[in-house]
């Protein structure tokens, strides 16, 4: 079998999606550690972030079983890593200790947990051949 590989329509912007308790809590977490603001609400069931001019994180509210890992992690891209851990250090958010280069994949990054047990990365890519953002 072949494969013919044909122009995508253009995706505009990305949004990913995670489950949490709280949504209020939720909010107010990442106002104030990340400062990450609503553009979309809608009745007390799901709750849109802007992460950047086109990115998303969204939240809806749902039950989440007790003790068991959650899925996926919210990413969060920068050319600063140090400036977030002083940042992050100075609100009083736990990390999971500080930043640390990861040679292997070609990042720097800190970790920390969300109020739902959600891993944030806050990480510098310094693989060669990242597609940077505009400076």
């Amino acid at each position: 079998m072949t494969t013919t590989i044909q122009s995508s329509p253009p995706i505009d912007q990305t949004i990913s999606f995670f489950r949490v308790s709280d949504l209020q809590r939720t909010r107010a977490f990442y106002e104030w550690a990340f400062g990450l603001h609503p553009v979309f609400e809608r009745d007390g069931k799901v709750l849109i972030l802007q992460a950047t001019g086109e990115s998303f994180f969204g939240f809806v509210h749902g039950e989440l079983p007790a003790n068991q890992p959650r899925m996926g992690a919210i990413t969060l891209v920068t050319s600063d890593v140090d400036a977030w851990s002083r940042h992050l250090a100075d609100l009083g958010v736990e990390t999971k200790g500080p930043p640390i280069f990861k040679p292997e994949f070609g990042i720097y990054i800190l970790y920390v947990t969300d109020p739902d047990g959600y891993t944030v990365e806050v990480l510098e890519m310094r693989a060669e051949g990242w597609p940077h953002a505009a400076q």
